[in-house]
């Protein structure tokens, strides 16, 4: 307050100058993670009990009023409070990354100063555990492979969804026909028929989306092509057409363990006959 003596008129002139704050303290960083808790505080209780301040939280410059997000783009609520001793409380819980930036605790005097003090917050994303890593490698010959992953074990971890990943490519029942999605419960497959070297190589991963990260089983699928034409000795010539119309030619199996990895050892085909094949054969 200044005061100017005016001795002729025998009147003082008063005039009021705007309250003195003091120097807001430096901003404060402060870590969270992700789907965790996290409280702001600040201590003006005396100032703002003495001159009856007005007190509320900023997000990024932006009042946080009349809702339990901190703001639209964010899942994260919050609860302003004031303790027992007079000290300003923000609560926060299930913190999301969107959550990280500015706060800023505000108390609004009566000439319309705003003394504040300042967080930096920054919300830390969980990590997911490394990939489970499956190494398979399997023969054309074979013709068909499944990969199947169980989920049941993730069954109350709350899974929001689920996909099939090849080279980082989401696969769909659309994607090959020779792939085909299907599922028994919480038990993922997909079936490769008709196995290609070229085609179906990969890295398939099976991807279970969880609220703040993924699981996923990586299946590192080697497919060699086909051994037939160095384990089989050259196909037969065609039989005789039997009465169904059919013909038959067939190549033996000479590499070691041809049951064990076949299956058989006789790979036998079929085709059909043409009345001209049938006088070639009774020709010859």
């Amino acid at each position: 307050m200044n005061t100017d003596q005016v001795l002729g008129d025998g009147k003082f002139v008063v005039s009021i100058d705007k309250a003195r704050l003091p120097d807001s303290p430096a901003p404060r960083t402060v870590q969270m993670s992700e789907g965790g808790t996290g409280n702001l505080n600040c201590n003006y209780a005396q100032a703002k009990e003495r001159y009856g301040l007005k007190h509320y939280w900023t997000y990024n410059g932006e009042k946080m009023v009349n809702d339990d997000h901190v703001h639209r783009g964010s899942n994260a609520n919050y609860r302003a409070y004031t303790d027992d001793e007079g000290r300003d409380w923000l609560a926060l819980s299930q913190l999301d990354a969107e959550a990280s930036g500015n706060y800023e605790c505000n108390y609004k005097y009566p000439d319309k100063q705003v003394f504040s003090m300042e967080f930096n917050v920054n919300v830390k994303e969980r990590d997911g555990p490394a990939d489970v890593i499956r190494n398979v490698t399997v023969n054309e010959d074979r013709y068909t492979e499944t990969l199947s992953c169980d989920l049941s074990g993730l069954a109350e971890a709350g899974i929001s969804s689920f996909r099939w990943e090849k080279d980082g490519e989401v696969i769909t029942n659309d994607t090959d026909e020779r792939i085909m999605l299907r599922e028994e419960g919480m038990i993922k497959m997909l079936e490769i028929d008709d196995l290609d070297s070229e085609d179906h190589s990969g890295v398939y991963r099976c991807i279970a989306e969880l609220p703040y990260y993924e699981v996923a089983l990586r299946f590192n699928l080697e497919v060699e092509a086909s051994r037939k034409e160095r384990d089989f000795a050259p196909w037969s010539q065609w039989s005789s057409c039997d009465n169904s119309g059919k013909k038959y030619r067939f190549r033996t199996c000479v590499a070691d363990g041809c049951s064990d990895y076949y299956g058989f050892v006789y790979e036998v085909e079929s085709g059909a006959c043409v009345k001209n094949e049938d006088m070639e054969d009774e020709m010859e």
